[in-house]
């Protein structure tokens, strides 16, 4: 993709990739019950891994790091080294698409932002085959918040992402891909705003002075201000919604 550079070097320089944060991953956890004392934790497109941080924190786990991009890996691990956390983690540069672990590993795996790389009912179903019996599953994934959002929202999404649908749609796939659902609940406009969206708009303002003349590295600045201006203009409408799972027998 033309201007691939450019969009990693924009990510490369914030703290996520995504809408989150550390209360909201917190809250996500302690949902969960009956692990062992050390779960064995996966999680898919970690990128720099705040998340994972936060996870080695409240889980005492081992977490296996799973992403495609090794700048973001190797931020992950200059974080977890500096909070003395850095055996808890490991780091694996593999695209989700690729995954091949054995079945019945997990006890837990975790995708904040992620998984719809894979599609959401796709990376269920492979979810379920690598979380051993009773494991869990915790993903955030992108919901129409209302049951008719307005012609730009739906026009919008057709283009970025049209497999979103509403909260309800995704608790019936949860159910029927063989998962119980324990737990639901929306990211906060501040997983959006002060998390994702206020540090990337002052890098944006940075790399646009970098690149001036460069139509290509301007080209993707500009979509990203106008996801920006179009999270803020639209967001009753849509979010991120964090779904907490457990696999059925």
């Amino acid at each position: 993709m033309e201007g691939t550079e450019y969009m990693y070097e924009l990510f490369e320089a914030l703290p996520r990739c995504g809408p989150g944060d550390n209360e909201s991953t917190r809250r996500a956890f302690n949902t969960i019950t009956k692990l062992p004392k050390q779960p064995f934790i996966l999680d898919i497109g970690c990128g720099p891994g705040v998340q994972t941080v936060e996870l080695a924190k409240v889980s005492n786990g081992k977490i296996l790091a799973l992403d495609n991009h090794q700048p973001f890996l190797d931020k992950l691990m200059k974080t977890a080294g500096d909070e003395g956390l850095a055996d808890n983690i490991i780091p694996k540069n593999m695209s989700m698409l690729a995954m091949d672990f054995d079945e019945n590993t997990f006890d837990i795996i975790w995708s904040e932002g992620a998984l719809y790389f894979m599609g959401f009912k796709n990376g269920l179903k492979r979810c379920r085959q690598l979380l051993k019996n009773g494991g869990y599953l915790a993903v955030t994934e992108i919901v129409y918040l209302v049951p008719d959002p307005p012609a730009p929202v739906i026009q919008y999404f057709e283009r970025e992402y049209p497999d979103i649908t509403d909260v309800n749609d995704k608790i019936g796939l949860i159910r029927d891909e063989g998962f119980k659902l324990i737990s639901d609940f929306t990211l906060p406009e501040s997983s959006w705003i002060d998390s994702y969206y206020l540090p990337m708009e002052k890098e944006l303002s940075h790399l646009n002075e970098k690149y001036q003349g460069n139509e290509a590295a301007l080209a993707i600045f500009d979509e990203m201000r106008h996801e920006i201006d179009f999270y803020k203009k639209y967001s009753d409408f849509f979010g991120y919604e964090f779904f907490i799972m457990q696999k059925i027998n």
